[in-house]
């Protein structure tokens, strides 16, 4: 493990989305399951971007077993949440391809 100076977050700033991501890197660098913190900012990104995406696959799953429900405004918001949940998963799984290579370039760098 290298040394690294981890900066203290104003209160304010707590409850953000970067400061879970942080604390829970600290962790996983504090436990020897990461070489960096970057390394282990990576790995808690990755693990979100999974879970939102199975997620999404299984809301997409549902919507398309639905059977149509005979109300044109239901069944074209559906097809719409169906389209636009197919975006999103595409979307993670470009996110989730590029943290990996940023794994890969930060295991080369520290390697």
């Amino acid at each position: 493990m290298t040394e690294t100076i981890i900066p203290l977050r104003p209160r304010s700033e707590e409850n953000s989305a970067l400061a879970r991501v942080d604390v829970t890197a600290v962790e996983l660098l504090a436990r020897g399951q990461a070489a960096s913190l970057q390394a282990a900012r990576t790995q808690v990104i990755l693990i979100n971007l999974r879970g939102h995406r199975d997620q999404m696959t299984a809301l997409f799953a549902d919507l398309r077993a639905r059977e149509p429900a005979g109300d044109v405004q239901i069944d074209t918001a559906n097809a719409g949440l169906v389209v636009a949940i197919n975006h999103g998963v595409v979307q993670i799984d470009l996110f989730i391809a590029r943290a990996q290579l940023l794994m890969a370039e930060t295991a080369q760098s520290s390697g």
